[in-house]
């Protein structure tokens, strides 16, 4: 027989079947009564993506013609095409190293700033501020015009930190209508001859005949000082930035020294800020002073100044005449770094923008020099039609170039901020009589031996 099964041998029982078809009926019936189901939402047009605002830099500088600095960041920020924002703080000068170490060590934002060659070691060896040529190895272009001692001033280890903001010489100043009115020939070779012209001024009527600023608050006290000492042939440091001034009868005291005496015998006076020096100057009873060289264009502006046209410079008296140079400059911080390339680039916009040149021209250092006889780091300057018109209404080209010349940076060890709030004391204190030129002299040499071992 067949063991085959035929259809119906498998179908399925009667009662299996109806379950089946309960359980279908159930479920159509269900499917039937429920709601109809949602309309699918029209999905929404995506977002626009958001355009990034402008890159953001916080630019710290020294209280100076803070109206330029703001009508130059507009000037920049326009250029290009307000996709930079920069935000401007400015700080007292006779405050700033000291409020600057401050808010680097609490990280202030900051992404460019002021610096000077005698603060550079200090900010560049605490890795506050970068090698500008280890980002953009395009500003090692700008060396080959940049003046000897200014270079040396931006110049840090080999590498260049900056681009100067400025440039300038401390200069021995006079008024040449009122020396000439009073008799005297010329102005001093020495500072013995100085002396005596001094002397024979106040029986004229001079009195006193010379003003000095002198604050301990002033880093242009500091920078004052050594031009005279250089006019002696004097220096602070060896080439290992080991004092080689503490013989008191060596240039630098010397100079201190000459500064007692004339100030003890009324021929010298002593005023707190340079501007103070200006005022002094411009009663027609003082002929002298040692300031910055771009006093020398205050004092001849006819808007601020009532002897303008009067004043000349000199070279500074003594042996070598020789004076300070130095360069102010633009610093990328180590902050900017840290905040990544855009920002990078952006400062490197920001300081070719106001120390280099910018579509072909060093427009920023150049009004500088025009409208406020600011010196400047660039050589190619000096052959600027502009800026030669400008420098001859206020002061003799010929002298301050051959000053220029004889000029010469300082040596800057790592601690010489520290250093030279130190020294400010003592000069200060010696020169009004407070403590002797020898004790001085002593304390500032002992000073730079414990700082040089400190930091070696």
């Amino acid at each position: 027989m067949n063991s085959t099964k035929s259809m119906w041998d498998s179908r399925i029982g009667r009662r299996d079947f109806l379950k089946l078809m309960g359980i279908t009926a159930a479920s159509l019936g269900i499917a039937g009564c429920a709601p109809a189901a949602a309309p699918t939402a029209t999905p929404k047009p995506a977002a626009p993506t958001p355009v990034p605002g402008p890159i953001h830099l916080d630019f710290i500088v020294w209280s100076y013609s803070v109206e330029t600095i703001l009508d130059n960041i507009k000037k920049f920020e326009a250029a290009y095409g307000n996709k930079i924002d920069v935000s401007l703080t400015d700080i007292a000068w006779g405050e700033y190293h000291e409020m600057m170490v401050a808010r680097f060590t609490a990280k202030t934002p900051t992404d460019v700033c002021y610096n000077g060659g005698d603060w550079l070691p200090e900010f560049a060896r605490a890795g506050w501020v970068v090698p500008l040529e280890d980002y953009f190895p395009q500003v090692l272009e700008y060396k080959p015009d940049i003046v000897g001692y200014a270079l040396s001033d931006v110049t840090y280890k080999g590498k260049l930190y900056g681009l100067p903001y400025y440039s300038d010489i401390t200069s021995f100043q006079y008024n040449k209508k009122l020396l000439k009115e009073s008799g005297i020939a010329a102005p001093p070779e020495t500072w013995e001859e100085l002396t005596e012209q001094l002397k024979f001024l106040k029986d004229k009527g001079f009195d006193p005949p010379m003003a000095l600023e002198i604050a301990v608050e002033m880093p242009t006290t500091f920078d004052n000082f050594t031009a005279m000492v250089y006019g002696r042939g004097g220096e602070w440091f060896d080439e290992n930035f080991d004092p080689v001034f503490e013989d008191p009868a060596g240039p630098l005291g010397q100079q201190l020294q000459w500064m007692v005496d004339n100030y003890k015998a009324g021929l010298v006076t002593y005023l707190p800020h340079e501007t103070e020096v200006q005022k002094q100057l411009n009663t027609g009873k003082t002929i002298y002073c040692v300031l910055w060289n771009y006093n020398i264009a205050a004092l001849n502006s006819p808007d601020v100044s009532p002897l303008a046209g009067q004043y000349d410079v000199a070279l500074m008296p003594g042996a070598t005449h020789e004076t300070q140079g130095m360069a102010k400059m633009y610093n990328m911080t180590k902050m900017a770094v840290d905040r990544g390339a855009e920002v990078m680039d952006a400062c490197w916009k920001f300081i070719e923008y106001f120390a280099g040149k910018h579509e072909g021209q060093y427009k920023v250092a150049k009004r500088w020099a025009v409208e406020k006889g600011l010196g400047f780091g660039i050589m190619s300057l000096y052959d600027d039609p502009d800026v030669q018109k400008a420098f001859a209404s206020f002061v003799s080209p010929d002298v301050l170039k051959q000053q220029a010349a004889l000029a010469r940076a300082r040596r800057h060890p790592e601690w010489e901020g520290i250093f030279n709030e130190f020294a400010l004391t003592q000069i200060v204190s010696a020169a009004t009589g407070e403590i002797s030129v020898e004790e001085a002299v002593k304390s500032m040499a002992s000073k730079a031996r414990e700082l040089k071992a400190q930091y070696a």
